[in-house]
C-alpha cells in the first residue's frame, strides 16, 4: 500500500511539474535571420551658393579668387560633378571661358581626385572632386578670374548659373 502511494504521489508529482512547465528539459533551437537593407545615400552641402569676389570692383589686367566650401556625405564612393549654363556675360559683352577657371583641393584622406585650372564646361559636366565613402568630407573650390583689358566695363554673370551635383558611380 505504501508503495502504491508512493507512485501516486510520485505521478502527481509529474504532472504537477508538467502543467507548471518544469517539464520541459529541452526545447528545439530556431534559428533566427537578422537583415539589415543600408541604401546608397549621399548628401552634398554648399554654404556659399555665390561667387562675387566680395562684391569687389575688379580691375582689368588682374586674376583674382574666391573659394567657395563643398561637403559630401555618401556611404558609396562619389564625384561632385560641376557644369556652367553658360559663359561669364554682361549682355553684350563676354569673358572668355578661359579666363574663368576652377581649382578643388581637400585635406581629407577620402577625397581620391581634385582638379587644377580647369575651364568650367556645359552639361553634362565633369568631376571636380571625387572621393570615397565618409561623413562630412570637405573640399575647397577656388574660383579664379581673370579681367582681360577689352572687355567693357559692367556687371558679368553666368547665365544659368554652375550647378554642382554629387552622383554615386
Amino acid at each position: 500500500m505504501r508503495k502504491k502511494m508512493f507512485v501516486l504521489l510520485a505521478g502527481l508529482f509529474c504532472i504537477f511539474l508538467l502543467v507548471m512547465g518544469m517539464g520541459a528539459l529541452a526545447s528545439n533551437p530556431t534559428g533566427v535571420s537578422v537583415t539589415a537593407l543600408v541604401p546608397p545615400t549621399l548628401s552634398l552641402d554648399m554654404p556659399a551658393t555665390a561667387v562675387n569676389w566680395d562684391g569687389s570692383n575688379l580691375s582689368p589686367g588682374s586674376e583674382y579668387t574666391q573659394t567657395i566650401t563643398a561637403t559630401v556625405s555618401s556611404n558609396k564612393d562619389w564625384s561632385l560633378m560641376v557644369y556652367k549654363g553658360g559663359d561669364l556675360g554682361n549682355g553684350t559683352d563676354t569673358i572668355p571661358s578661359s579666363n574663368l577657371l576652377y581649382s578643388s583641393s581637400s585635406t581629407s584622406s577620402n577625397v581620391t581626385a581634385t582638379r587644377t585650372n580647369r575651364e568650367f564646361i556645359t552639361n553634362p559636366g565633369e568631376y571636380c572632386v571625387q572621393g570615397t565613402r565618409g561623413g562630412s568630407i570637405s573640399s575647397s573650390i577656388q574660383y579664379k578670374v581673370t579681367v582681360p583689358w577689352d572687355v567693357t566695363a559692367g556687371t558679368y554673370t553666368v547665365a544659368g548659373g554652375q550647378t554642382y551635383t554629387a552622383t554615386q558611380p
